[in-house]
C-alpha cells in the first residue's frame, strides 16, 4: 500500500462519482452565508498544560498548590470535552479505537508518513456509530424500523458523496484514538433535506489533541428505488433534537474552558506573573 508524506494543514478530498448524484457547487458556498467559526488552536490544550507546568517548576505558594492539583486533573481527565465538546461533539457519543501496525506510524528516518485509507474507514465507522448511537422513536416500530435501517443499504440511507480531510497530526503507532461526529448544519425547519452535512474529529489519545478534520457531505438515498429521496418528519424531529444536544455540549464546555483558563492564569498570577516574584530553587522564599 502506498505511503504519503504527512503536510501540514494540507487537505486530502475524496470525491465519490456516483452517477446517481447530481454534481453540485462547493460544500461551504451552499450552506454558510458567512464563514464559520473557525476551531481552537490544535495546540490550546498542550499551551494549557505547558503554562501550568512553568508555574509549578518556577514556585507556588502553599495556597495555590492545591489550585494546581485541581486544574491539572481537569487537563488530564476532562481533556476530550475540552477539545471536542467545545465544538458541539457529544463526548459519549465517540468511536474509540486503535491503531495497528502497519496502518500508520514514524519511519527509521524519522519522516512523518501517512496512509490515508484507514482515516476514511474511521470516518465511515464513525458515521454508523453515530447513527446507531441514537435512540430511534419508540412511537411506531415502523419508525423504529426506518432508522435502524439507515445503516444498511435496504431502505433509506446515506450514502457518501464526498469527504475532506485536514491532517493535523500523526497516529503513530502504538495509539489510541476517539473520533467524533457531529451535524454541521442544523437540519431545516420548513423542508426535508436530500442531504446531511457532517464535521468529524478524530483524536490522538497518545499527544491528546487533533489527529484529523474532516468534513462530510451524504446524499439520502433510497436503495429500493435506487434514487435521491428525502427523510421523512419523524427521522427529521431526531436530527433536529440531536442539533439541540450539540449546541448545549458546545456551551457547556465552553464554559468550563474558560473556566480552565480562569484557573490557570490565577495560578500564574500568584507564580512568575507578580512583582517581586522569585523562583523557587530549592531555598526558603
Amino acid at each position: 500500500m502506498a505511503h504519503y508524506h504527512l503536510p501540514r494543514r494540507r487537505a486530502y478530498q475524496l470525491i465519490t462519482n456516483n452517477p446517481t448524484l447530481s454534481s453540485r457547487p462547493p460544500l461551504q458556498t451552499r450552506f454558510y452565508s458567512a464563514p464559520p467559526v473557525p476551531p481552537p488552536s490544535s495546540r490550546w490544550l498542550s499551551d494549557l498544560k505547558a503554562r501550568l507546568g512553568k508555574c509549578i517548576i518556577f514556585g507556588l505558594p502553599k495556597e495555590q498548590i492545591g489550585q494546581a492539583g485541581q486544574a491539572a486533573k481537569i487537563l488530564g481527565e476532562e481533556w476530550r470535552g475540552l477539545i471536542a465538546g467545545r465544538e458541539g461533539y457529544l463526548i459519549g457519543s465517540g468511536q474509540e479505537g486503535t491503531v495497528r501496525w502497519g496502518e500508520m506510524g514514524i519511519t527509521p528516518l524519522l519522516f512523518e508518513l501517512i496512509i490515508p485509507i484507514p482515516y476514511l474507514r474511521f470516518a465511515e465507522s464513525s458515521r454508523i456509530h453515530w447513527f446507531s448511537g441514537i435512540p430511534p422513536p419508540s412511537s411506531s416500530e415502523e419508525h423504529k424500523q426506518q432508522w435502524l435501517d439507515t445503516c444498511f443499504p435496504r431502505g433509506l440511507g446515506l450514502i457518501l458523496k464526498s469527504i475532506q480531510i485536514d491532517f493535523k497530526y500523526p497516529l503513530a503507532f502504538p495509539n489510541h484514538f476517539t473520533i467524533y461526529h457531529r451535524l454541521s448544519h442544523p437540519v431545516s425547519e420548513t423542508s426535508s433535506p436530500t442531504r446531511l452535512l457532517f464535521s468529524i474529529l478524530l483524536l490522538s489519545t497518545a499527544a491528546q489533541r487533533p489527529a484529523a478534520r474532516f468534513e462530510e457531505e451524504d446524499n439520502i438515498f433510497d436503495y429500493r428505488i435506487q434514487k435521491s429521496a428525502r427523510l421523512p418528519d419523524h427521522m427529521l424531529a431526531m436530527l433536529r433534537l440531536r442539533w439541540e444536544d450539540q449546541e448545549k455540549a458546545k456551551r457547556v464546555w465552553e464554559s468550563r474552558a474558560r473556566e480552565v483558563e480562569r484557573m490557570i492564569a490565577s495560578i500564574e498570577n500568584a507564580s512568575w506573573n507578580t512583582t517581586g516574584a522569585r523562583e523557587d530553587i530549592g531555598g526558603g522564599r
